[in-house]
């Protein structure tokens, strides 16, 4: 019996890309949004709804080089799920959410 490698953050995969942020996803059914963060832009991922990836040039759309920032700050409270930090790069899925 093989054992189940862990996910980590390098296994997200950018399905849409916007110019600091993208959407894509943890395996088949785990959506995310990823923002880069810190002074390193180190990549962080927080879960969004397949609503919320299906939309997303909608909502990440930047009018005069602003972004809508209500969605951007909800999407961004959410649980981190992993990260490029160290001591954060594996997916935590006590924190996925049904959505």
């Amino acid at each position: 019996m093989s054992e189940i490698m862990p996910t980590r953050y390098t296994d997200y995969v950018r399905l849409k890309k916007g110019r600091y942020q993208s959407v894509g996803k943890f395996g088949e059914d785990i959506y995310a949004y990823e923002v880069l963060t810190g002074v390193t832009d180190s990549p962080e991922y927080h879960q969004i709804s397949k609503e919320e990836f299906d939309s997303f040039e909608t909502w990440s759309e930047e009018i005069d080089g602003v972004m809508d920032m209500k969605k951007f700050y909800e999407i961004a409270n959410r649980p981190v799920l992993c990260s490029g930090y160290l001591g954060n790069e594996y997916l935590d899925t006590s924190r996925l959410r049904d959505m």
